[in-house]
């Protein structure tokens, strides 16, 4: 929502100086009697910036070229949608093989023909939810980018012969391992053992949790680090 405020000029020569604490603004409209100023409440000012526990990762990874422009420019703590997640997995490959494939065709999902997805889907790191549908704004959790992070690698390593998960995978570790999903234990076990996937502390997994857009671009860091 956006509060317009008219500020009276305090002299027609000189330097007005208008301090605006907590919000940004900008100014609409100016004469030598007034000045209409936009405050918009909705604006952050603290910026898009990662945590801190992230920052060296992220940093490496948008120094890789890692971090493509992403579909509705999410905050870096923002829950990543799949199409997002689509996004960089798809740009991290192009960077590992040197080149990029041609996408599936246009009309493979009826709700998206976002290149990235139709790239990741052609791929074979991401799927569909059924009924010709990809759910593209649909956000993820822990243990489906580790599913989609683990073919990734499996891509990887059918493409170049270099195993990214040499480690024999476990998630004997985690407190919370009956909580993940048949489907994902081996990946997340795999992601685990093999230095990819971080639990959220040092004995739970938190499979069910929202995964952010920093801990995936961290998750892309590490696996195509590990490749090239």
């Amino acid at each position: 929502m956006k509060i317009y405020r008219t500020i009276l000029s305090a002299a027609i020569a000189g330097t007005m100086m208008f301090q605006v604490s907590a919000m940004a603004w900008t100014t609409h409209k100016q004469d030598l009697t007034q000045v209409d100023v936009v405050i918009d409440e909705n604006v952050e000012l603290s910026g898009n910036n990662p945590s801190d526990w992230a920052k060296n990762e992220i940093d490496l990874a948008v120094e890789a070229g890692l971090v493509p422009d992403l579909t509705g420019n999410p905050k870096y703590q923002d829950a990543i949608t799949r199409e997002q997640f689509a996004e960089l997995v798809s740009n991290m490959l192009v960077k590992v093989f040197g080149t990029r494939i041609d996408p599936a065709p246009a009309e493979t999902f009826a709700d998206t023909t976002s290149i990235a997805v139709l790239r990741a889907y052609k791929y074979g790191v991401v799927n569909g939810v059924g009924d010709n549908l990809f759910a593209p704004k649909e956000t993820t959790n822990r243990e489906q980018i580790a599913a989609m992070v683990f073919r990734a690698t499996e891509v990887i390593k059918d493409s170049t012969g270099k195993d990214l998960t040499p480690v024999v995978g476990s998630i004997e570790k985690f407190a919370d391992n009956t909580d993940i999903s048949d489907w994902a234990i081996e990946s997340v076990g795999e992601l685990a053992e093999n230095g990819i996937m971080n639990g959220t502390s040092d004995n739970t997994a938190s499979p069910k949790d929202s995964c952010t857009v920093e801990q995936s671009i961290l998750l892309i860091y590490r696996v195509f680090n590990s490749a090239v």
